[in-house]
């Protein structure tokens, strides 16, 4: 099996008045359209940051602690096999990853493990089908996404 390494395009605008900073894998949002009928399912997890600056974005250190979290919650769709990063938000102490899934993904165990091993940290999981990717294809437009 090979694994598939992404590039990871990053970028920061302004939302609301605070900033808001994005992660994306580097695939053109045509190649997005091809990749759709495999992942009609989409998995948002919210994660409320604990520090967070008055502009809402983490705090340095606490930032980088977060890196073990950010590998549990993505290192399952590193082949695409099961799913597919989409995008990753930080945006007013909240970071959120935008995942889509195949049918045959295990949101249930998946979800279990992440909080067994981060039992403190206040995280969502929302499921809910989006097989035409509407929230991803609407961020692209609004942000200007290629």
């Amino acid at each position: 099996m090979t694994i598939l390494k992404r590039i990871w395009l990053t970028a920061n605008t302004e939302h609301e008045g605070f900033p808001i900073y994005f992660r994306r894998p580097d695939v053109r949002v045509a190649e997005f359209e091809a990749l759709r009928p495999k992942y009609p399912m989409l998995l948002v997890v919210t994660h409320v940051l604990a520090c967070v600056k008055e502009n809402g974005l983490p705090e340095h250190d606490y930032n980088d602690s977060l890196e073990s979290l950010d590998v549990s919650l993505t290192a399952a769709f590193e082949d695409e096999t099961v799913g597919l990063i989409a995008l990753i938000e930080t945006f007013a102490g909240k970071r959120t990853y935008y995942i889509y899934l195949a049918t045959s993904f295990v949101v249930d165990g998946y979800i279990r493990e992440v909080k067994n091993n981060f039992p403190r940290e206040e995280l969502t999981f929302e499921v809910d089908g989006d097989p035409f990717w509407r929230l991803f294809n609407g961020y692209a437009a609004d942000f200007h996404f290629t």
